[in-house]
């Protein structure tokens, strides 16, 4: 995918609701709606990438997880993803230490485009507050990487191929960002694109406590 052919995309992104649902805070479970504006793409269980696609992309290192974190506190599900960079796989539910955005995107969903350059500046400006990590959503994983080659996010993503996360995660399509504290428990979430860099803000202080 070439920079021009991702700022067409980007620029279609203005004009669309989003490929989720309509954009809500706060709410631990939305209800999902029908979504007319992209479709996710056929993908095979395993892809083979270029390595030096996956060297342009440099992506940061996906997080390590806690050993053996406390079942009774709830957190993201028992899932283990492969690192979009082809690091070591992750179980999701061992996140744990650190405040984090968890961002569900896809290559094919053009708000998830839109809302990229906002969350890679919030991820470089807040690196020593806020861990942030992609879902990257039923995707392919060489476009993918292009995706986030061209438009310089370096923060590090997961990819769910079969879509594990929807069911557990009550995902009606991407984009959805999930704000979670730092002892796991999901603090809230934004269904459809974050729109502005004075919502996000206001999302991390709500439900994190950071300033930006």
């Amino acid at each position: 995918m070439t920079v021009n052919l991702v700022l067409g995309i980007f620029a279609t992104a203005v004009v669309l609701t989003g490929c989720a649902s309509t954009e809500t805070a706060g709410d631990l479970v939305s209800t999902p709606t029908d979504s007319t504006s992209a479709v996710a793409p056929e993908v095979t269980s395993m892809q083979e990438v270029d390595p030096q696609l996956i060297a342009a992309a440099n992506l940061d290192p996906c997080p390590t997880g806690v050993f053996a974190p406390d079942a009774a506190i709830p957190g993201l599900p028992t899932l283990t993803l492969n690192c979009l960079d082809g690091g070591s796989a992750l179980d999701l539910s061992t996140i744990r230490g650190v405040p984090m955005v968890v961002n569900v995107w896809a290559s094919w969903c053009p708000p998830c485009i839109a809302e990229m350059p906002l969350l890679a500046r919030a991820a470089r400006d807040l690196t020593d507050q806020v861990q942030f990590l992609g879902i990257n959503l039923e995707d392919d994983r060489s476009a993918a990487l292009q995706l986030l080659a061209d438009m310089g996010v370096t923060f590090p993503s997961v990819e769910d191929r079969s879509g594990d996360t929807r069911a557990p995660l009550t995902i009606p399509g991407p984009p959805v960002t999930y704000f979670i504290r730092g002892d796991g428990v999901i603090a809230g979430r934004w269904d459809g694109q974050i729109p502005d860099e004075e919502q996000l803000s206001s999302l991390l202080q709500d439900y994190l406590g950071v300033t930006w």
